[in-house]
């Protein structure tokens, strides 16, 4: 289930993320900045992009769906049960499957020549870069290619607290991580729907999608 923008407003103030950057804004900076560039107007190549960009929708969906899954609270949250238990194999494959979904949502977002595309991966790279050092507590390291890989022997090392402070709704990796996943998800939609109409490549105004759909709300 989608979260309304309100709370995803909310949500990005408590993790840092800022809120009020149009995206018009940051297309008009991109040295990339063309209604083609961002849109494509290449009739032949339309149905392609759609599928991809119907890929984008659902892995990012995933991405926000995974992160979210950290950031429940009280008796029922998997950190609670952990606690209780002391099994921590139901934060072990969660954190599995946000670390995939993480991973495929940026290799989609690097192959493809739009620059708000672009703005996203690199926002990606910034939510894991500011937790880098409490990332390789929890045994994940960045790569080069700003992909997230998993040691799972030294993650079974990591404490409970550590796992919780790291990943849970006192921190700010998952509300960050999910916060943009349903952004990507949004904005890859809305170009797969524009893809299938060609609706943008007959006159849609620019600027008018750019503020319908801007960033941070």
């Amino acid at each position: 289930m989608r979260v309304t923008d309100q709370i995803m407003n909310a949500t990005a103030r408590r993790a840092g993320v800022p809120v009020n950057m149009s995206l018009v804004d940051y297309l008009n900076k991109s040295q990339k900045n063309s209604f083609e560039d961002v849109f494509g107007t290449s009739s032949a190549a339309d149905l392609t992009k759609k599928k991809e960009y119907e890929k984008l929708e659902k892995t990012a969906e995933e991405l926000a769906k995974s992160a979210q899954a950290f950031l429940a609270e009280g008796q029922d949250s998997m950190f609670a049960k952990a606690k209780e238990s002391g099994d921590m194999e139901e934060i072990y494959s969660h954190l599995e499957k946000l670390l995939e979904n993480y991973n495929e949502a940026l290799k989609s977002l690097k192959s493809s020549s739009s620059p708000l595309d672009d703005y996203y991966r690199q926002m990606l790279g910034s939510a894991a870069g500011e937790q880098s050092e409490a990332l390789k507590t929890a045994g994940i390291t960045i790569g080069k290619d700003g992909t997230l890989s998993l040691d799972k022997g030294k993650l079974k090392e990591a404490d409970l607290d550590s796992l919780e402070k790291l990943l849970g709704p006192s921190g700010s990796f998952s509300e960050k991580v999910a916060f943009l996943g349903e952004r990507i998800a949004d904005n890859a939609g809305a170009n797969a729907l524009s893809y299938s109409s060609k609706y943008n490549s007959k006159g849609n105004s620019y600027a008018a999608l750019g503020n319908k759909y801007d960033i941070w709300g």
